[in-house]
């Protein structure tokens, strides 16, 4: 089942992207709520960034299902929280 399958899930991507969040990044709040670890992986390559907030003000990293995904958001965002503060 895909990421956006989940009931709901097709409303939040929308509010999202009319917030002007980028696809990657929507996509990375919702994988880290649901703690999809390969996806989360795939979207931190592909330049998802880790500090972008939701409706809600939170971001990834306080959105992920626990510490397991934290750390995995972490190691993978390294590069993209060091080239977003240049």
């Amino acid at each position: 089942m895909g990421m956006l399958a989940t009931e709901g899930s097709y409303d939040k991507m929308d509010a999202l992207l009319e917030q002007g969040i980028h696809a990657v990044d929507a996509l990375l709040l919702l994988a880290a709520t649901e703690a999809d670890r390969p996806k989360i992986q795939e979207l931190l390559e592909a330049g998802a960034r880790c500090d972008v907030k939701d409706l809600d003000g939170k971001t990834a990293l306080d959105r992920a299902a626990d510490d397991e995904i934290r750390e995995l958001i972490l190691a993978g965002a390294v590069t993209t929280v060091s080239s977003a503060s240049v």
